[in-house]
């Protein structure tokens, strides 16, 4: 007896495509997943090893929606997570070669020595700057016109680069940091806005989280919870419609295969695209640009180390003229990331201030950064565990004029019915933004396929 296909195809096994067909099944619709390699969670990769753990993708969740919670509980992961210490709220900048702790409050921004007098004074202004009038703005004019250079030095940059690996230059304001533009947009002040917002605002658990195992437990579970098994080593090579369905082929364990589907999502890298389907659309969506990106994860005794490390990591500004994009002190974020007596430090090189240096070997980066560590945190001796992860493309990149990549996207859909395009090339870079994307996909697949049924 044929077994019957399933009504949707999802090409790709990173977080937003099995989210998508994770909430299909709970509707009652199977969706079959395609994944290139042999393993699912895309970017989203844990290492361990002699008791050091070492998260070569995302190394935190920032949880802040239900919906993101109420999965983690149907996927019965609530014993597996794990809160970040409360040491993480203590996050330093790098100022003059010296690592200064963040303020931790709007009254603490008065005593520290990130900001001068005068960039002090400056941010009491931004009540009264006027809003702008365009419909996009880089991060960088953004934050210069309301609060003044020094908070887009000191604060900003590092933060947009250790986040999004990004130059605040080019990211659009819009579509990067869509929360702060809309407080302008609404109510013409940032701190206005913010105000308004803790009055009115509703009250959801926010939590910075890993598990006991590592982010890959996430998607490995996702993976496991559905009914039809994620098809791995599986390449798709093209799709097309035929007859009011997606016939889809290509090559699965090496052997030729061919199937199809009602509807199909793409929840791929958005520069895989075009190696699938030929047309103008997709080739300008691979416009989006990435930015390539090492990680360095280096462990020391902790008597190798004069910095208490009590925080949750170092970002880096421009202005300081450093390799390294910043660090997180992993060992001090969650517990068992490394032995007992041990320190982690996860080191991020390159990204769009300098990708040059993300692209070079493990011996070289380590012969630039030890010097740094050296001077940043008085580590005096060669790391007793290396661990190398090289991103070419590791983050897209919202650049200013980010809308035209959207009305394309909106364009593939209107003329490909049946097609839906996910991923963090569209509403969000972070694991919980691509959960909350898998969740909106699977509910307009949904709506498609009960439209289909009732003509």
């Amino acid at each position: 007896m044929t077994k019957k296909k399933s009504p949707v195809g999802v090409i790709g096994a990173g977080i937003s495509g099995l989210t998508t067909a994770y909430i299909l099944q709970k509707k009652g619709i199977t969706a079959t997943v395609y994944e290139k390699s042999g393993n699912v969670g895309g970017a989203i990769r844990t290492s361990q090893k002699d008791g050091w753990l070492v998260e070569e993708g995302p190394n935190t969740l920032m949880v802040k929606s239900q919906e993101v919670w109420e999965l983690l509980e149907e996927l019965g992961l609530e014993d597996d997570i794990i809160e970040a210490n409360s040491q993480a709220k203590r996050r330093f900048i790098l100022k003059e070669g010296r690592p200064v702790a963040l303020p931790s409050s709007p009254g603490r921004f008065l005593t520290t020595p990130l900001l001068s007098a005068g960039a002090k004074l400056r941010l009491l202004k931004e009540p009264f700057v006027a809003p702008a009038k365009g419909d996009d703005e880089s991060i960088a004019s953004f934050i210069q016109r309301r609060l003044g250079k020094q908070p887009l030095d000191y604060g900003v940059n590092p933060f947009v680069s250790g986040v999004y690996a990004g130059d605040p230059r080019k990211l659009s304001m819009k579509h990067t940091f869509s929360t702060l533009w809309k407080l302008e947009q609404q109510y013409g002040s940032l701190l206005k806005g913010a105000f308004q917002k803790e009055r009115t605002g509703k009250s959801v658990r926010k939590a910075l989280i890993s598990f006991t195992n590592g982010n890959q437990v996430l998607p490995k579970t996702l993976a496991q919870t559905l009914t039809e098994p994620v098809q791995t080593s599986c390449e798709i090579r093209s799709a097309r419609q035929h007859r009011g369905r997606w016939q889809i082929s290509g090559r699965r364990a090496g052997q030729p295969f061919q199937t199809d589907h009602e509807l199909l999502v793409l929840a791929l890298p958005v520069h895989a695209l075009p190696s699938i389907f030929a047309s103008d659309h997709f080739n300008q969506l691979s416009d989006i640009p990435y930015v390539p990106l090492s990680v360095l994860a280096l462990g020391f005794s902790k008597q190798q180390v004069e910095h208490p490390l009590n925080g949750f990591g170092m970002l880096i500004p421009k202005v300081e003229k450093r390799r390294a994009l910043g660090m997180l002190f992993s060992s001090t974020l969650f517990p068992d990331r490394a032995p007992r007596g041990h320190h982690l430090i996860t080191c991020f090189i390159g990204g769009a201030r300098q990708p040059g240096l993300a692209h070079k070997s493990r011996e070289e980066l380590l012969e630039l950064l030890l010097p740094e560590l050296n001077e940043l945190l008085g580590i005096r001796e060669d790391p007793v565990f290396i661990h190398h992860t090289f991103w070419k493309r590791a983050i897209p990149q919202y650049e200013v004029g980010f809308d035209r990549h959207l009305a394309t996207m909106d364009t593939i859909e209107n003329t490909h019915p049946g097609l839906l395009l996910n991923g963090n090339y569209r509403h969000g870079v972070s694991v919980p933004d691509c959960i909350s994307s898998g969740f909106a996909t699977a509910d307009r697949a949904a709506r498609l396929l009960q439209s289909a049924g009732s003509q």
